[in-house]
Formats: C-alpha cells, sequence, structure tokens
C-alpha cells in the first residue's frame, strides 16, 4: 500500500512540474511571438552545408524492423568495424573528430539514429523504446557486409561508441547482446542502473533534469527548442567554442527542422519504461569517458556506474562539459586509443 501511493504521489508530482513548467514556458513564448511579430517562432531556412554531403560518403541500410537508416562510412571496408552513435539534440556529424582520427584504422559507421537526420522517423512514442534502438545498432552490425568476418551475414561484432542518450543505446546494447560488441565506450551517460539509482536518491540530478518533466507536454517542448532558431541550444553548454563552428550550426539546424521524433525519446522512456528482463550486469570491457562540467549529469553516475561492469575504466576529462567528444576531442580520442 505504501509503495502504491508513493508511486501516485510521484506521478502527481511530476505532472505538476509539467504543467508548471509548459504554463512558464507557454509565457514566454508568446511574449517572443508578440515582441518580434511572429518571427521568433517561425521556422528558418538551413541548408547542408556543400562540406558535410561532398566531404562524406553517405549511405543507408534497410534494418528489419523497417527503418532506413543514414550511416556515415569512412575508412577500409575490410578493416575492424567501429559503430559511433549520437545523443540528443544532435547528429552524425556530432562524431566528426572521431572519423577523422579512427577511419585509418577502423571501418567507422556513423549512424543517424531512428528519429534523426535522413533516418526514418516512426511516428509513434513506442517506436522509441531504448530496447527497440539498441535492436537497430544490432541489426546495423550483423547486417553491414563484410569482407573478413566468418558471418555471411554481416560483422560478428564492432567496438561500440555511444554519447548521451547514444550512450544509454549503448549500454542497452552490450547488456542485451554482450556477443556484438568488442569493446564498448561510453560518454557522459550513466549505466541505466546507475541513473535509476541516483533518481531515487539524488536531489541534484532530479533538479537538473527537470526538463524531462517538460518534455512529456505535446507540441509546446518542440516550439520551444526551435523559438528564436534555435538558440536555446546555441545556449547548452559546450565549452571549446572553437569546436562549435558556424557550419556545424548550420548543419545542426538543417538536421533539425523536426524534433518531434527526437523529443519521443524522452517521452517514450517516461510513458513507456520497458517491461523487458535486461541483465543490467555489462560483461563488456567498457571505457567510460565523462567531462566533469556536465550540466545535465552528475559525476556520481560515472563512478557508479563502474559498479555495474566486469571490467571497467573511468576517465574524467577536466573541463569539459557535457558534449565532451566535441569539446575536448584529442583527449577523448587519446583515451580511447589507450583502451583499444
Amino acid at each position: 500500500m505504501a509503495g502504491a501511493i508513493a508511486r501516485i504521489v510521484a506521478a502527481l508530482v511530476g505532472k505538476a512540474t509539467q504543467y508548471f513548467h509548459a504554463s512558464i514556458i507557454s509565457a514566454y513564448l508568446l511574449w517572443r511571438w508578440a515582441r518580434t511579430g511572429g518571427a521568433a517562432l517561425k521556422a528558418k531556412e538551413h541548408k547542408m552545408p556543400r562540406k558535410l554531403v561532398e566531404d562524406y560518403n553517405h549511405k543507408f541500410i534497410s534494418l528489419p524492423s523497417g527503418v532506413n537508416m543514414h550511416y556515415v562510412e569512412a575508412g577500409d571496408s575490410s578493416a575492424p568495424l567501429m559503430v559511433l552513435v549520437h545523443g540528443f539534440p544532435e547528429f552524425w556529424y556530432s562524431w566528426r573528430f572521431q572519423i577523422d582520427h579512427f577511419k585509418d584504422r577502423y571501418r567507422v559507421v556513423v549512424i543517424d539514429q531512428r528519429g534523426y537526420g535522413e533516418t526514418s522517423k516512426p511516428p509513434n512514442i513506442t517506436d522509441y523504446i531504448t530496447t527497440l534502438l539498441a535492436k537497430d545498432v544490432d541489426d546495423l552490425i550483423h547486417g553491414l557486409d563484410s569482407s573478413t568476418n566468418l558471418s555471411s551475414s554481416g560483422y560478428t561484432s564492432a567496438v561500440v561508441i555511444g554519447h548521451d542518450w547514444g550512450g544509454a543505446v549503448a549500454w542497452t546494447h552490450a547488456l542485451l547482446y554482450p556477443q556484438s560488441v568488442a569493446r564498448l565506450i561510453v560518454c557522459n551517460c550513466p549505466h541505466p542502473a546507475a541513473f535509476n539509482t541516483l533518481l531515487k536518491k539524488s536531489s541534484e540530478l532530479v533538479g537538473i533534469q527537470l526538463y524531462m518533466f517538460f518534455y512529456q507536454t505535446p507540441k509546446i517542448p518542440e516550439a520551444a527548442v526551435a523559438a528564436d532558431d534555435f538558440e536555446v541550444f546555441l545556449k547548452a553548454g559546450i565549452r571549446n567554442r572553437e569546436n562549435f563552428t558556424s557550419e556545424y550550426l548550420e548543419a545542426w539546424k538543417y538536421t533539425f527542422n523536426t524534433l518531434r521524433s527526437a523529443i519521443n525519446y524522452y517521452r517514450c522512456a517516461f510513458q513507456y519504461p520497458s517491461n523487458e528482463s535486461i541483465p543490467m550486469k555489462c560483461r563488456v570491457k567498457t571505457l567510460i569517458i565523462w567531462g566533469d562540467q556536465d550540466h545535465f549529469l552528475i559525476k556520481e553516475g560515472a563512478t557508479l556506474s563502474t559498479q555495474w561492469c566486469d571490467d571497467a575504466i573511468l576517465h574524467f576529462i577536466p573541463g569539459s562539459s557535457h558534449w565532451v567528444p566535441q569539446d575536448n576531442p584529442r583527449l577523448v580520442n587519446d583515451h580511447i586509443d589507450n583502451f583499444l
């Protein structure tokens, strides 16, 4: 009985938090609309920079789920496979520094997750359950043509690297399909069990995750993110602004001409948590890289994650934000090199 009451109270607090933030932000959007004569909420046209189209090898693969996945490939097709999985609000080009660094030793495949970029955008919230996203990664690995592996249907395994939501997908993939992961590397995303533990006991983490409650509201979050030409995410905390170039910003704004499917990741996590039984102990050799100036997560999530791994190494990157692969790519790449 006490547990049921606690769940009801938590649900009511969550709804109150959601509606409070939605009302405040709705008022702000209305004010911006009136102040700018509607311009603040009007979508602006952006184009993908030619360099991103012409200087990279763009491909697609049809997955068994029906998702048509866009990815960028670099390196020798006979080299070991490395798959990189982006987070929110990112896309394949967020891994540009890793593409250039690892392409001489690996077949580097950098995906747009479902709902992002040129990959299919299924319409339902339930299409973004984390186990489905993890299955996308596994289907990709085994579906890519391989000239070196014994499996005729594709690769048997890959080095898998994830950041933010891509880290959550990479963790889940390694837990469900450990045989498909040669090595796991996760940047600024805690192990699912560590995250759930901290949500229950850390008021600091709950406080900085309040935006997730707001994201449960229909339509308003999309309008808030896109307002004033995505101004809110241009202030999202990356510290090394030299790596956040105007070219990257233009490509980012072009890619996020639709936000609903990306925000559906958060809606699905809250409204339809996966009831699939997932083994929580990570059996794969794991490297955790963590920018210690993360404003969205707490460092304890990194240290607690190692306790859920058989074999894990943790490196904190001093002075780096949540966006550590872009903030300090040299040090991130060095740690990955040493680990591999």
